[in-house]
Order: C-alpha cells, then structure tokens, then sequence
C-alpha cells in the first residue's frame, strides 16, 4: 500500500467531500485521517490516504480531474519520517483580545525549545459583552521528553503576560495548569 498525503482548497460547494471519497473508493483507497474546514466560502482541508500501489497512479489522474478554476490539489507521497525521538504530547487553550502577531509569537516561543506543532485551530469571534474581537486557539505540540513541563509553562507565562490573553496547559492525562 501506498499512502499519500493531500491538500485540497476551492470554493465550497455540495458535494465535494463526496466526489473525494469516491474517487478514493473507486481506486480501493483507504481515507485514514483529515482536517476540512469552509472558511470565508472556500473549502480547505488536508487528508491522508492509503491507496494500492497498483492503483496509485490512476487514483491521482482521477482526481486531478476534479481540479479546475474552482479546485485545487496537491498530492505529496508519504515518507518515512526523521525519528524525532520520545515525546510527550500537550494540549494549549489561548484566549484573549484578539491583534496581530498572536500565533507567531506562540509557535515561535515552542520552536525555540524544539517544540513541535501537531494541530492546530484557531478563531476570532466578537466579544460577549464588548465589540471587540475574542482570539481562540487550541492546538497540540509535542514536546521532547527532555525539556520539562515546567519551562513550558515559564515561557509561556511570560508570554501570556505579554500578549495579555489567557493560555491553559493540559497534559491529556488529566492534569489541567492554567498559566
């Protein structure tokens, strides 16, 4: 078995999904995992397939041939990855007034520490009880097992300080820490 991985983006519209999985189906693919959202009118999202190899090549001729003006894809053909070694997976909640340079400050607090990003979702609504703009993020990162928790949540206390929003650290095992 082959698996590949996909990138889809165009304007939404009914039946999109469907005609994906069925052309993944015809060519007796396997859809193992994906992220889609509609946003702003466009459909995006990012699947992983596994296809056989014997029907590899006509499985992305079809569905090239769902690409258009409307539609675009790109296949990347799964690798085996670098071995990053043991880690430990997190989850952060940040919440707070919404201005630019939120997420880049973030990820580029974890990259400095080799902190990975495994998910990622992020939101800007208005306020409850204000007009002003309320930014959400929740995402995943995996962290080394040899940088500790509690740096973490050093760095990014100091972040949250910073950026003035609130960012709660769970551990997925049950441990919540609000920073």
């Amino acid at each position: 078995m082959a698996n590949i991985i996909m990138t889809v983006i165009g304007t939404d519209r009914s039946g999109l999904v469907d005609q994906l999985s069925a052309t993944i189906t015809d060519h007796g693919g396997n859809w193992l995992e994906s992220r889609m959202s509609r946003l702003s009118g466009y459909f995006a999202g990012i699947l992983r397939v596994s296809v056989p190899e014997e029907q590899l090549v006509s499985m992305e001729a079809a569905l090239q041939h769902l690409t258009g003006d409307s539609l675009q894809l790109v296949i990347a053909h799964e690798t085996s990855g670098v071995d990053e070694g043991p880690q430990k997976a997190l989850h952060l909640e940040v919440l707070g007034p919404d201005h630019p340079g939120i997420v880049h400050d973030i990820s580029h607090a974890l990259a400095t520490k080799n902190i990975g990003i495994s998910s990622i979702s992020t939101d800007c609504r208005d306020g409850a009880m204000s007009s002003e703009r309320i930014f959400s993020a929740d995402i995943n990162i995996s962290v080394p097992v040899d940088v500790s928790v509690e740096s973490i949540r050093d760095e990014l206390e100091d972040l949250a300080n910073e950026l003035m929003v609130d960012i709660t650290m769970d551990d997925l095992e049950g441990s919540v820490v609000q920073i």
